[in-house]
């Protein structure tokens, strides 16, 4: 049974093959023309037959396939039957009038940066959070008794990762994988590199937190940094990228004191994202943030730089405001903890704020 029913322009068929390749070697089972079409069978047969059949309808988009009669005949009919579709942008051409009343509504990937793997990668994951959620829609109702606890993870710590034969650097390397199927459009800039991050990872393990799943796979995690305050001011005017920071030029959190904090990332890959899972991220933070503080380690204010729209929703009920656009992608939020926020995602945490309100006494 074929998952995906790629549509393309004959053209840029080094693109869908790329796409073919990857989203098989992770079990995607996919339907495109030149290897699927039936023989015997006209051509436009086989292609109505793929598209009722796949749940997703995938459409590769560029100039040539802009182009394309055959495309827009494809995407016509998709729409009819109600397919599931997901729009993969290759190059930056705009939708015509006709593309843009079917998929103006629909939710665009784009792969306009390289490395062209780290999207397909994204859109890997996005076809199959699709295909999951359309799974739940029309499966039958079982007893409780029957279910699984799959998708349940684990909040761990690096030494749980070593023991399982990661290091720094395979550690680093996951991460930034993470983080590049989920943002479009970072590149190492906006990234910094798993060399980069290895070092910090080894020498500073209590600004890094993981969550994994039943396979030890990291599938999600928060990082953070501590800024001087010359260094804060800049990244709080959108004026820093994250391959600026270094050992060298960010402060060592170590000693009772206040420090300025920098948020590098609190996410979940897309199938992880469950209320659950959620919480543990945000409560492992917020414990992170105790130990801090009982240990006379405070942070007067943090600052973010979010990529994702879901994400902006996110920081929003953290309690953080918008403050403007980083220079080269991305927009900046912050946080000040002094006084302490009054947020109910913060007011909750009680111990947490005695000390915050109690650190001058």
């Amino acid at each position: 049974m074929y998952e995906v029913f790629i549509s393309y322009s004959s053209k840029d068929k080094t693109y869908a093959d790329a796409i073919v390749h990857t989203l098989e070697e992770y079990g995607i089972k996919c339907w495109i023309a030149y290897r699927d079409a039936v023989p015997g069978v006209k051509y436009s047969e086989s292609i109505i037959a793929a598209i009722r059949e796949a749940k997703v309808f995938l459409l590769i988009f560029s100039e040539n396939s802009k182009k394309s009669v055959h495309v827009k005949n494809e995407i016509n009919f998709a729409t009819k039957v109600g397919s599931i579709m997901i729009p993969f942008r290759v190059e930056d051409v705009a939708p015509d009038d006709s593309l843009e009343y079917y998929l103006g509504a629909t939710h665009w990937l784009e792969a306009l940066t390289k490395p062209l793997h780290a999207h397909i990668l994204r859109l890997k994951d996005t076809i199959k959070a699709a295909l999951a959620h359309n799974h739940e829609q029309v499966a039958p109702v079982t007893n409780a008794t029957d279910t699984t606890k799959k998708g349940e993870l684990r909040v761990v710590e690096a030494e749980y990762l070593y023991s399982k034969g990661y290091t720094p650097l395979s550690i680093a390397q996951r991460l930034v994988e993470n983080d590049l199927n989920l943002y479009a459009g970072i590149t190492e800039l906006n990234e910094g590199s798993p060399e980069q991050w290895a070092e910090f990872i080894e020498d500073c393990p209590d600004y890094f937190c993981y969550l994994v799943n039943d396979k030890d796979e990291i599938v999600g995690d928060w990082s953070m940094l501590a800024l001087d305050d010359e260094t804060y001011e800049r990244a709080i005017k959108g004026d820093t990228t994250e391959n600026e920071f270094t050992m060298d030029t960010t402060e060592y959190v170590c000693f009772p004191g206040e420090y300025n904090g920098y948020l590098l990332n609190m996410s979940l890959n897309m199938e992880y994202k469950t209320l659950d899972n959620n919480l543990k991220l945000v409560d492992s933070f917020f414990a992170r943030l105790k130990k801090y503080a009982e240990n006379g380690i405070f942070f007067k204010r943090f600052c973010v730089n979010v990529f994702r729209r879901d994400q902006q929703a996110f920081y929003k009920n953290f309690g953080f405001r918008y403050v403007c656009d980083n220079k080269a992608l991305g927009k900046i939020y912050e946080l000040y903890l002094e006084p302490y926020p009054t947020s109910p995602l913060f007011a909750k945490h009680t111990a947490l704020k005695e000390l915050y309100e109690n650190k001058d006494h």
